[in-house]
């Protein structure tokens, strides 16, 4: 941060002084060519930025000599204006792109977590899924086994009803035969008396 306020600091004396020579040259030509203070503007402009297109050219020896030093004194400061300009937003880039890495890290991380809780989740699904999947044979084997017992279960209902029905024939057969002894012990009796 230190080195970044550095830099501002250094580029606003730079616009300053370039902005002090652009203004004395076009004030220096303006007075010696008798240019107006747009076209003596354009001509140190042009002279800054090595561009020099020929439509204003110096008629003056001390105008000519002017422009040679004020040719020597701008051009370096405008290179040098460029180079800090140029470091100043290489080290903005660079932080920017230091702070996109650090992002990348961290949601790396982040990625990684996800990642591990998912296969902790999917472990769990899946041990879930064996317990499902026992569950489901125990109550499988439980319903076959609550089914034979409803057979069997049936088989003897069947085998008592059958009973219960011999049972009833019986007892009746048994009041046919008790009434027969009985008649015949009453006619016993009645003979014997």
């Amino acid at each position: 941060m230190a080195k970044t306020k550095k830099l501002k600091e250094s580029i606003t004396l730079l616009v300053v002084a370039i902005f002090t020579l652009l203004l004395l040259g076009t004030v220096t030509f303006s007075v010696l060519e008798q240019w107006s203070l747009v076209d003596s503007f354009y001509f140190v402009s042009m002279t800054a930025t090595t561009v020099g297109y020929g439509d204003f050219t110096p008629t003056h020896t001390l105008s000519k000599v002017i422009t040679v030093l004020y040719s020597l004194a701008i051009i370096p400061f405008i290179l040098y204006a460029f180079t800090v300009i140029a470091k100043y937003e290489v080290e903005r880039v660079n932080r920017q792109i230091h702070g996109i890495q650090r992002k990348q890290v961290e949601q790396e991380g982040e990625i990684e977590s996800t990642e591990r809780k998912i296969k902790k989740q999917k472990r769990l699904m899946k041990e879930q899924q064996e317990v499902l999947d026992k569950q489901n044979k125990q109550l499988k084997k439980q319903s076959r086994i609550n089914k034979e017992q409803e057979e069997v279960l049936e088989g003897q209902q069947k085998k008592i009803k059958r009973q219960s029905k011999e049972i009833k024939e019986h007892d009746a057969e048994l009041e046919v035969v008790e009434d027969i002894v009985e008649d015949e012990m009453a006619k016993k009796l009645t003979k014997t008396h």
